[in-house]
Parts: C-alpha cells; structure tokens; sequence
C-alpha cells in the first residue's frame, strides 16, 4: 500500500493538541495557574482532537478495505478484526493496567468492568469516568464502530453508491436529538437526558463515517472532476477548520459535526493535493507514536505536576513542566513503540490483507 501523505503529521498535531489541552486541564484541578480559568486566552480545544482522529480513522479503515477489496475481490473480515485488536488492544490495555496500579483508585465494579470490556465511554455516559486516564473513552468509541463498520462498508460497496453514505451520517447526526426528544415526551427524566448527552458528547459514530466516506471517494478519484481547476479555494478551505479551531470558533449546536465534515474535506486534499505539503521528518515520527502519545500523557502529566516543585515563578514552572511532560510522553511513546507495540505490530503484518 502506497504511503498516505499528511495523515502522520495531522495525527501529531491532533495528539499535541490534547496534551496542552489536559496539562491545563490538570493544572486548573490542583489549583496552579492555568489557561482554562483565563477564557480571553484563546487556544486549540483538544476535544476537537479527537473528532479528527476520528476522520482520519474512518478515512484510513475504508481506504484499506477498498484496497484489499481490489486486489482480492473480497475483505476477510475476520482479519481486519485481529488487525485492530493487535494494534489497538495492547496499548489500551497497558495503559488501563498501569493507571489502575500506579493510582490505586477506589472504583465502583462497574467502573471497572465496562472499561475493561473496552466500553470506557458507556462508562462515561453513566459518570462512571476512568478519571486516573479518562482520554481512553475515545478509543472505546472506535472500537465499538470497528466491529459494525466492515458488514456496513461491504453493504454500501456492493450497492455502489454514496447515498448509503450521507444517510447514516444525517442519521447518526440526529440520532441524538430524537433520542432527547423521545425522553422529553414519554420519560422526561433528567438522568436520562445526561446518560444520552455524555454518551454522544464523544461516540461520534457519524465523525468516523465521514471520514469514512471521504476515503471512499479519496480511493475512487472523484476529487479529479469539476472543481479540480480552482485549486486555490480548495487549499483554503483545507485549512480553514485549523484556523477556526486554534482561534475557538464554536457553533452553538452541531459543533462537532461541524468541525467533522470540515476535517473530512481537509483529510481528502491533504492526502490527495499535490499541492498541499505538511509533512516533515520531526511530525512523520510523531505521528506514528501518536498513539502513545495519547494513551500515555494523562499518567505523566500527573506525575509531574505532584513531584515539580512549584515556585512563584510562574512562567518558569511552566516551562519545566511543558519540556518535561513533553519530552518525556514523547520519549516513553517512542520506546513503547519500537519494544512493546512493535512485537504486536510485526504480528499484525500477517493479516494485512485477505489471502484467499
């Protein structure tokens, strides 16, 4: 498979983005100086990370299946199953392992079952939050599309069209606004309305599908026509959800979908333009730890803000614990991957494509 330019570095960046956002996150519930607390402060949500780590994975997942599909005339579904285990599972799991241990936490039964079940945002939803690493309910998400999207996807190729697409996007995008309004008519029940807005806060099933459908039609070339000659509009509108997220543009409803269907257009061109280049050797690597870089930040973080002596020199203290928390996540996610995650990696290798 040919090497898909762009996507290591928009994952470094999306994995950056959540380690400033949770290192002030961290710092505002000790009590230190922090952004959050500062709202004309402007700065890069790093929940709106995960919507394009979410467009990026629904990209790479369908672009993959299309190639095997090609070259096979079928996708093994099994096999893409002991893919995403291999590559996601051990990590998650580690990490689960680690900062139950590290932080012996006092846990409900439930609070440890569903995480451990890989169901971390029905966790969330029920306010039962893995808060010694709360970031994994995003990996819950993902897996849980994982194991539908295959019969999906081989649904929609064999019907060949888009509209499959767009209907399961509108329809995921409602879901959870009929959802509230079915409670509202029939069981008006407050705790009903908070399970189901923590629940779709971040299982953004529709955020996966149109990156989803932008892989499609990434791998199908349709970028070619029509709107091929105006090249300048289509680099500015890459772009434009970057200058919107970092300057906190925000929409009172539908945000993340909002951001979701920009990510989705800008995934399409930076991986398809030849024009557009934001690749270089220092976020290629980044990216390909970013996985690490995500699952392994929270735990850090934490450790450093308790040992760092705090002083009144505010912005020294910060300069130690941003150079600190960094290098060492990146560090420690680096030596992640090429000991530990590699052995499932290599292992992963023999089930990359359907071998008939």
């Amino acid at each position: 498979m040919k090497y898909l330019k762009g996507l290591d570095t928009l994952r470094a960046l999306a994995a950056f983005i959540v380690v400033f956002d949770h290192l002030e996150l961290i710092k505002q519930s000790n009590k230190l100086y922090n952004l959050v607390d500062h709202p004309t402060v402007i700065y890069p949500d790093g929940h709106l990370s995960v919507m394009l780590f979410f467009v990026i994975s629904g990209f790479l997942i369908t672009y993959l299946l299309l190639v095997e599909k090609e070259k096979y005339g079928t996708v093994s579904i099994k096999n893409f199953y002991i893919r995403r285990i291999l590559r996601i599972w051990p990590l998650y799991y580690m990490v689960l392992f680690l900062s139950y241990v590290i932080f012996q936490p006092d846990y409900s039964l439930l609070r440890i079952i569903l995480p451990t079940l890989i169901l971390p945002n029905i966790a969330y939803a029920f306010n039962e939050v893995w808060d010694v690493s709360p970031q994994i309910w995003s990996i819950g998400a993902e897996e849980q599309f994982y194991i539908f999207w295959p019969v999906i996807f081989l649904f929609i190729i064999k019907k060949k069209t888009v509209q499959y697409f767009l209907l399961l996007i509108i329809g995921l995008t409602i879901l959870p606004y009929f959802l509230k309004f079915v409670n509202l008519i029939f069981i008006n029940s407050n705790e009903v309305y908070n399970v189901i807005t923590r629940f779709f806060y971040g299982t953004k099933f529709n955020s996966l599908i149109m990156g989803a459908l932008s892989g499609f039609i990434y791998f199908k070339n349709r970028y070619r026509t029509g709107f091929q000659k105006y090249n300048w509009l289509k680099i500015a509108i890459t772009f434009l959800p970057f200058v919107l997220w970092f300057f906190q543009f925000r929409l009172n409803h539908l945000n993340d979908d909002f951001y979701s269907l920009l990510f989705s257009f800008s995934v399409f061109q930076i991986v398809g333009n030849s024009k557009i280049k934001i690749d270089n050797p220092v976020t290629k690597f980044l990216g390909r730890i970013s996985y690490g870089i995500y699952l392994y930040h929270w735990i850090i973080i934490v450790f450093l803000v308790k040992y760092i002596p705090r002083t009144d020199n505010v912005a020294l203290y910060n300069l130690i614990l941003y150079f600190s928390a960094i290098s060492i996540t990146v560090i420690i996610s680096w030596l992640s991957f090429v000991t530990y995650e590699r052995y499932f990696l290599n292992m992963k290798k023999k089930y990359e494509m359907h071998k008939p």
